[in-house]
């Protein structure tokens, strides 16, 4: 199996002459966590052929709420026939920006773990993420930011990262909000489907071992 992990280097037009000498060895496993990702970045990645043989792909850290919703929600359509892992921790993606992601998201029908940790999302939006979630079967991990709504004080807006980490959390509005998100797993019949935003509760899964 292939693996590529360049996390924290500035990326911007360096994929196409990095993986060129790849051409042979279809990369399974990708992450790519702030790297300054550019829109060519990837589109060059959705066109080439690791794209449909992704199993394991980490965003985390770029900006997907801008110039790089498009170009993601392309490569997310190609990567979905393979795909096992997605995770996009810290991406600044807001409610609008997840629904605009869904039918992308839908069409992964093999994905095992979602990660959208340190999001700006709403309860209603993570609602609307976990009824589209529920209908990936092999869907078994779902690690969701702690809503916007259940902050203690008003955010400021957009919220920076900084925030979403170090503001306080009103653990009554947690309760309710959980208790929301997990009565709709109950409807599903989902029992199988673990929903947390307790992200270090849970040790980082190998998707070999899914």
């Amino acid at each position: 199996m292939a693996e590529s992990n360049l996390e924290s280097i500035f990326f911007f037009f360096f994929f196409a002459p990095l993986y060129s000498g790849l051409q042979h060895v279809p990369l399974e496993s990708l992450e790519l966590a702030f790297c300054y990702l550019h829109p060519v970045d990837l589109s060059y990645l959705t066109e080439s052929h690791h794209a449909g043989c992704l199993k394991k792909l980490d965003l985390s850290g770029n900006n997907l709420s801008e110039s790089l919703l498009l170009p993601f929600q392309q490569l997310l359509r190609v990567a979905s026939v393979s795909l096992l892992y997605l995770d996009i921790m810290e991406c600044r993606l807001m409610d609008h920006h997840l629904i605009s992601l869904l039918p992308a998201l839908r069409c992964c029908t093999h994905l095992r773990y979602l990660g959208c940790f340190c999001n700006p999302v709403s309860t209603q939006g993570l609602k609307t993420l976990l009824q589209n979630a529920l209908l990936l079967w092999d869907l078994k991990l779902l690690i969701h930011p702690f809503p916007i709504d259940c902050y203690e004080e008003e955010l400021p807006w957009p919220p920076s990262t900084s925030n979403l980490l170090e503001c306080f959390i009103d653990r009554e509005k947690l309760s309710k909000a959980s208790a929301e998100l997990q009565e709709v797993l109950m409807q599903a019949e989902r029992t199988d489907l673990v929903l947390t935003p307790e992200l270090h509760n849970y040790s980082p899964m190998d998707y070999f071992d899914f």
